[in-house]
Order: C-alpha cells, then structure tokens, then sequence
C-alpha cells in the first residue's frame, strides 16, 4: 500500500526547529556586529590609543573630540570634549564601562558613580603604570595576548642609553605659570632614558609650578617647551646655556611626549635626537 504524501504543514513543522536554530545564529552574528558585548565610552585620549593597539576598537561605542589618534578613533561616536563631556550622550550610548582620567575628570567620575555606570580609573605617573592600566583594560576585553605583546614592544623600546655626562634639561609645559615636571612622572622618566637630566627631578609634585628666578639657576643645558612662546626674550634668560647655544626645542609632537601610551616609543626617539645633538 503506497504512504499518503506528507501535507505542507506537517513538513513545515518538521523543519520548524532547524529553521529556528539558523535564525537564532544569523540574529546572534548580527548582534555581535552591530553592538560589541562589552560596550566602552573612552574619555581618555591615551587609553583609547591603546584599546586600539590592543585590538578592541570594535569595543568602542564613544569617545571624546581629544581621541584623535589612530585616524580611525576620528570616526566614532563623540560624546563631547575631553573636560566637557555631554553625560547625555554617555547614558544614551549604555556603557558597560567608561574610561575617565584622574585627576583630570573627577567631577565626571564622581556623576557616573551617582549614575551607578561602572568606571576604569586611567592615572598612570609612571611607565609601569602605564604597563599595569593596559594590563587591567585588557583583561576587561579579553585581549591579554595583545596586551603582552604591546608592553613587550615597548619594553624593548623604552630603554636607557648609557651615558657618562648628563645634560641638564628644562621642560617647559605652560608658562603663565611655569608649569614643569617633577621626578614622579612618565616624561621625567623619558628625559633620563635619553641621556638628560631634569633640572627639578627633586621636586615631589608630578606638575610644579616654579619661578623664573628658579629655572635661571638651575643653569639649563636645553629647554623643551611644549607651547608656543618666546623664551629667548624673556628678562634675564640670556645667558642661560641653552639660550646663549640656541638649544631652545618647540614643535615637538605634544602627544608622543605626554600620552601614556604605545607612542611614547616615539617620544623618546624625539628627546634622544634633541639631547645628543
């Protein structure tokens, strides 16, 4: 006796959970496309440099008007400037985390906290700072191999050249006031990776405020001014050595120098070409 040929609605349940099990994948793949799991706000310039070079850009869902580098960071969704942040537009983008520089955007901090959205404290004084933070963000987006390779890199590039004779350096970060660097910092550690020697490493404060009566006796060999002014007019500078030799440096690239991040390998090249001129 032959069988009766099967209806369509008896096929179609048939296949009924096949065809669920193929859609929940396509919708699955698609959401992971269109929305990252672990969705940061980066209000930091440097560590959204480093989330890039870690490979969890895709994780990145805003950042500020200061995330400039890579060129790509350029294209993300702005929620505002580095000190103004619109918390608007960090709600309406539903962080799992958002990265904020201390003490630079406490204010903004102390709001997500009341907003009960998670923060990732970016602080670093130090190079191994430096290390530590990349080592904790990386571990937030599964890229610890990246992150390895990343500190490995500049490990390898962030070295001391040996020198017998130190020349005696000046870094100038604004000058009304004075603003310069003390011996707890990432650029104080740069400087003396590249034969210098910071002319107020004795300073506790990370970013002193001195006077000129100060810098002219300290006798600096080179000054490195990272702003546009004229320091070989100023009153009582002339006979400073690294005014009378004209070994006044301006122009520098400021992010390679004051990012704590993978181009501070850049940075230091900079300073060895200026300190061993």
């Amino acid at each position: 006796m032959s069988k009766e040929p099967q209806s369509s609605s008896k096929i179609w349940m048939k296949f009924l959970p096949l065809m669920l099990s193929v859609l929940t994948m396509v919708l699955t793949c698609r959401k992971d496309i269109l929305s990252p799991e672990f969705r940061i706000v980066s209000l930091s310039p440097a560590m959204t440099e480093i989330l890039f070079a870690i490979g969890a850009e895709k994780n990145l869902v805003g950042v500020t008007t200061f995330c400039d580098y890579p060129a790509e960071a350029k294209e993300l969704y702005k929620v505002g400037d580095f000190s103004n942040p619109s918390m608007e537009r960090i709600i309406g983008l539903k962080p799992d985390l958002v990265v904020v520089n201390i003490p630079e955007q406490k204010r903004i901090k102390n709001q997500l906290d009341q907003l009960r959205i998670k923060t990732f404290v970016s602080s670093p004084r130090t190079i191994e700072d430096i290390y530590r933070e990349i080592t904790a963000i990386a571990a937030l987006v599964k890229k610890e191999k990246k992150a390895d390779s990343l500190i490995a890199y500049m490990k390898k590039n962030l070295k001391p050249i040996k020198i017998k004779e130190r020349k005696r350096v000046y870094v100038e970060l604004s000058s009304r006031p004075l603003v310069t660097i003390g011996a707890s910092t990432f650029l104080n550690e740069l400087i003396e990776m590249a034969g210098g020697y910071n002319i107020f490493q004795d300073l506790t404060r990370d970013y002193p405020v001195v006077t000129q009566e100060q810098v002219i006796k300290r006798n600096p060999e080179i000054i490195i001014v990272l702003h546009p002014d004229g320091i070989g007019e100023r009153l009582g500078w002339a006979e400073i050595p690294a005014v009378k030799n004209q070994r006044i440096y301006s122009g520098l690239e400021q992010d390679c120098l004051m990012r704590p991040g993978p181009r501070l390998v850049q940075g230091l090249k900079e300073l060895k070409r200026i300190i061993l001129e």
